[in-house]
């Protein structure tokens, strides 16, 4: 609830922004009904991620494209689908789309989000409208490195964007490799501190000497790389 809460602040501090003209998406392409559903100009920070909740209308249809508009090619757009088989409309989307932009154009960006709605009774309209379009950066590369820990041990697992990237993001995990989830307590025995430098992130990871081996502990460095 405190992220969809950011998420309408933001929208509604937009509302008032002057953005370029709409261009012609394909949020509906391959869709014979379709509901066209723009969404606002979404400010991106020169350096960091943005994110933005864009909803079909209410109770009448389930996301089934989706697209963006953007003011730099430096800026990269993804979703957030479900989990789910197969990937398709209702299962990896329902009413709304959770869109995440990252920029490594060094100064203030923008995107749109746009979504194509599938009416779930009845049939929708897509607005077109015809204009140049930017199209969005292709999106970001996840990459990971894993390292074990065991009791008393200190480990540092190190990962990096290529040389045509730029480091857009970076998180560290603890993660057990067992059959049951840990006890918190055997969580709390693994510690992880993140250092990113330029491209490059390393995570040290260290475990005091109450840690079992049978704990199976490891933890990754992940890094979201864009070109």
């Amino acid at each position: 609830m405190r992220a969809l809460f950011a998420f309408v602040v933001l929208g509604l501090a937009l509302v008032a922004a002057t953005a370029p003209a709409g261009g012609a998406t394909s949020e509906c392409h391959g869709i014979q009904q379709c509901i066209h559903v723009p969404g606002p100009w979404v400010v991106v920070p020169a350096h960091g991620s943005a994110q933005y909740l864009l909803a079909c209308p209410q109770g009448r249809s389930v996301v089934g494209g989706l697209d963006a508009q953007v003011t730099s090619r430096k800026v990269h757009v993804e979703f957030e689908g479900r989990l789910g088989a197969p990937v398709q409309p209702g299962i990896t989307t329902t009413r709304y789309a959770l869109f995440r932009a990252v920029s490594t154009a060094g100064k203030v960006q923008e995107f749109q989000p746009v979504l194509g709605c599938i009416p779930t009774q009845g049939g929708g309209g897509r607005s077109t409208v015809s204009a140049r379009v930017t199209p969005p950066g292709p999106a970001p590369e996840f990459r990971s490195r894993i390292v074990v820990v065991g009791p008393a041990q200190v480990r540092v697992a190190r990962v990096a964007c290529l040389a045509n990237e730029s480091l857009a993001g970076s998180w560290e995990a603890v993660a057990f490799r067992t059959r049951k989830p840990p006890l918190a307590v055997r969580a709390a025995l693994v510690h992880a501190r993140l250092v990113v430098t330029g491209k490059h992130v390393a995570v040290t990871a260290s475990a005091t000497d109450a840690l079992s081996v049978d704990d199976h502990a490891i933890v990754q460095a992940g890094a979201e790389c864009v070109q």
